[in-house]
């Protein structure tokens, strides 16, 4: 069966490779930190690794991740991951969260009143809303610029020269849709790209905005479309992903998203926190919503 979702090839690219048991898969990808020390990671943009099979099958996969000779490892592994996982000797574990709505398997989408008057608001006021299943490249364009505009803005690395490549090859599955809302003028001020995996969840995995008054209501109508459109596909979760931001976070809670553990193993070597304090902090920052919630 073909691969989707994280684990598929058109996500990681032709230099990346799953790590893969005839019971379950791994996505992994591979690259170079700071341009010299070898690093495996989850897959760049996705929201994690997307761990499958049973807790023998898991430990499999990620005995042999171990194994492997990369100087650091970074491994999101999911809100799949078997509850009895440890992480190996040395290896710190790290919370982590995502949002995730339960979508209804028959009957309307019932979303919060208040996210459901704003997307009337902006509709009413002239916004428009589409979706594209169809995989046309010039929804993914915007996707992809309002992605990097928004990373821009928060001082944030877009790393344009691996996105761009990444949506191109994203647009043409059947497993993604991208979803744009227009102001009256029908200039796209909001969009995001979605993917289906295989447990049927259905991801937020790119989007931004632009800034201006409608951007806000621009963006909940168009999320409002994504969940409604991720139902009619199938899907039976919606999830927003994990942000550290935590006016990100509030915006996807006032969907209705709850808060889903989530665990993030880093293996470095001893002097890796001292050479690389930032980095190891941006990788090892654990979920204040999690932490709040115990």
């Amino acid at each position: 069966m073909a691969l989707t979702g994280f684990a598929s090839p058109a996500w990681a690219g032709q230099n990346d490779a799953s790590i893969r048991l005839p019971q379950g898969q791994l996505a992994l990808a591979s690259g170079r930190l700071k341009g010299a020390l070898p690093l495996l990671h989850t897959p760049a943009w996705a929201l994690h690794s997307d761990l499958h099979g049973d807790l023998a099958t898991q430990e499999a996969l990620l005995g042999e991740v171990a194994l492997l000779p990369h100087t650091t490892k970074v491994l999101d592994l999911g809100p799949r991951a078997h509850a009895d996982l440890k992480p190996p000797h040395g290896w710190t574990e790290v919370r982590r969260h995502t949002r995730q709505v339960t979508l209804p398997f028959e009957g309307a989408l019932t979303l919060p009143k208040t996210r459901e008057k704003q997307a009337r608001r902006f509709e009413r006021e002239g916004g428009t809303v589409a979706v594209d299943t169809g995989h046309a490249q010039v929804a993914w364009s915007h996707v992809e610029r309002l992605h990097a505009a928004s990373r821009d803005r928060k001082g944030l690395a877009s790393h344009q020269h691996r996105l761009a490549p990444l949506l191109q090859r994203l647009a043409t599955e059947s497993w993604t849709f991208a979803v744009t809302a227009a102001n009256a003028k029908g200039k796209v001020i909001a969009s995001g790209g979605f993917v289906l995996l295989p447990c049927g969840t259905c991801v937020y995995a790119f989007g931004g905005q632009e800034r201006s008054k409608d951007s806000g209501r621009a963006s909940v109508a168009m999320l409002c479309e994504a969940m409604r459109t991720a139902q009619r596909m199938g899907a039976t979760t919606f999830d927003f992903g994990g942000s550290q931001d935590a006016g990100v976070d509030k915006f996807y809670a006032e969907f209705g998203g709850v808060p889903v553990a989530m665990r993030r193993w880093v293996n470095a070597p001893v002097w890796f926190r001292w050479v690389f304090p930032k980095t190891w902090s941006a990788w090892t920052t654990p979920s204040r919503v999690l932490d709040a919630d115990d």
